[in-house]
C-alpha cells in the first residue's frame, strides 16, 4: 500500500507553521486562508459539534480514558474532551506548530486543561500495542494516499474491545469531472461566490487550495467500497453517509436504494464507529505511561520511555525525546532530523 511521502510530510510541517504565524501570531504568512477571527469562529463551531457527538458516545459507553486523537491540529477537540467531558488523553499530529497553538486556544476558549501533545508520525504511532480504549479523528485519513496503513496502526494501538471513531472524511463524488481549475477554497473569490457558481464548481472544477500547493495530499477519490474495505480490519463497523442537504444513509442496516444511489452520485462525508474484537479490560492508565520509543518501534520492538525533567529517554536504546513548548517529539532520530532540523540540532 502507498504511504505518505517525506515531501508531503515536509509540506504539512511547513504549511501548518504558516497557519500558526497567520492565525496565532497575526503575520501575513500565507494568502487565501481564514484570518484569526474567522478560524476562531470555525473552531468554536467544531468544538460545539464535538461536544454534542462525544457526549452521545460517552452515554453509549464508547468514550473512555485514556483517549488518543489522531491529526488533532490545534487540539480544539481534545480541549473539549479534557474540559467538558473530563476525559484525559493525548492529541497527536505531525505539526509541532499546530500542537503548540493549543496554548493560545486554551486561553481563547476559556479552558483550563490541555491534553498531552505528541508530535509524531502516524505510520509509527509511539504507543504500546493494545493499550488505548478510545481513538478518534476528524478530517484526517484523506490526507494519505490510502487509509489502510494508517488504520492498521490505529488498530494495533487500540485496546481489544476498544472503539475508533472517525468523522468528516470525504468519499468519491461519482458525478465530478475536472474541466477547469477552481479558485482556492478559502480565497475571497470562492467564499463570496454565488450559490449557483458553487454548485457548478462542485461538479466541474479541479480542487485548489494551499495544502495542495504545499504538497499535502487531498484524497477525495476514496470510494465508499474502499472505505468499507479499509475499515474491515476492525471486528465491528458502523458507517454513515451524509450527502447534500438532509440526505443521510446508515450503511449498518437496511437503507433506501435510491437514497444510497443519490449519496454515491453526489458524494459527501462518511463517519463511523469501529470496535476492535475482544473484551475491553478496565486498565486505567495515564497516557504518558503508554508511550514507547519510536526508534525501537521501527525495529519491531516496544520499549517504554522514562521522563526526566523535559526529556523522555528510552530504557532500551537510551534515545532521548525532548519536550518543546509543551509538545513531546516522538519521531525516530532520522525522521526528527529531516522534519525539524533546527529543533533536532538544538535539543538532541
Amino acid at each position: 500500500m502507498d504511504q505518505q511521502s517525506i515531501q508531503s510530510k515536509k509540506g504539512e510541517v511547513e504549511f501548518r507553521k504558516k497557519l500558526y504565524q497567520l492565525q496565532v501570531e497575526g503575520e501575513a504568512a500565507v494568502n487565501d486562508e481564514y484570518q484569526k477571527a474567522d478560524i476562531e469562529r470555525l473552531l468554536a463551531e467544531r468544538m460545539q459539534k464535538t461536544l454534542t457527538q462525544m457526549t452521545a458516545l460517552k452515554k453509549a459507553g464508547i468514550v473512555s480514558s485514556p483517549y488518543l486523537e489522531i491529526g488533532a491540529e490545534r487540539c480544539q477537540r481534545s480541549l473539549v474532551m479534557e474540559n467538558d467531558l473530563n476525559e484525559a488523553g493525548a492529541a497527536s499530529d505531525i505539526s509541532f506548530y499546530s500542537l503548540k497553538s493549543c496554548d493560545y486556544y486554551l486561553t481563547k476558549f476559556n479552558k483550563t486543561k490541555a491534553p498531552v501533545r505528541i508530535c509524531c508520525d502516524i505510520y509509527n504511532l509511539p504507543f504500546m500495542t493494545n493499550s488505548i480504549p478510545f481513538i478518534f479523528c476528524y478530517e484526517t485519513l484523506h490526507h494519505f494516499p490510502e487509509p489502510g496503513p494508517v488504520l492498521q496502526q490505529i488498530n494495533r494501538v487500540l485496546m481489544p474491545g476498544g472503539y475508533f471513531y472517525l468523522d468528516e472524511e470525504p468519499y468519491k463524488v461519482m458525478l465530478h469531472v475536472n474541466l477547469y481549475n477552481g479558485n482556492k477554497i478559502y480565497s475571497e473569490e470562492a467564499l463570496k461566490s454565488s450559490r449557483w457558481r458553487q454548485i457548478v464548481d462542485f461538479f466541474f472544477a479541479r480542487p485548489s487550495c494551499n495544502e495542495i500547493e504545499h504538497g499535502i495530499i487531498e484524497n477525495h477519490q476514496i470510494s465508499i467500497q474502499a472505505w468499507k474495505q479499509a475499515l474491515g480490519l476492525f471486528g465491528e463497523v458502523r458507517l454513515k453517509l451524509n450527502s447534500m442537504r438532509d440526505i443521510e444513509v446508515d450503511l449498518s442496516g437496511p437503507h433506501n436504494a435510491l437514497t444510497y444511489l443519490v449519496a454515491k452520485m453526489f458524494g459527501g462525508r462518511i463517519s463511523g464507529i469501529c470496535r476492535k474484537n475482544g473484551k475491553l479490560e478496565n486498565k486505567p492508565a495515564r497516557i504518558e505511561d503508554l508511550l514507547i520509543c519510536p526508534g525501537c518501534l521501527e525495529k519491531g520492538e516496544e520499549s517504554t520511555l522514562i521522563k526526566e525533567n523535559s526529556v523522555f529517554t528510552c530504557g532500551r536504546c537510551s534515545a532521548k525525546y525532548p519536550i518543546v513548548d509543551g509538545v513531546i517529539f516522538l519521531f525516530s532520530r532520522a525522521k526528527f532530523e529531516e522534519l525539524y532540523p533546527e529543533i533536532y540540532k538544538s535539543r538532541c
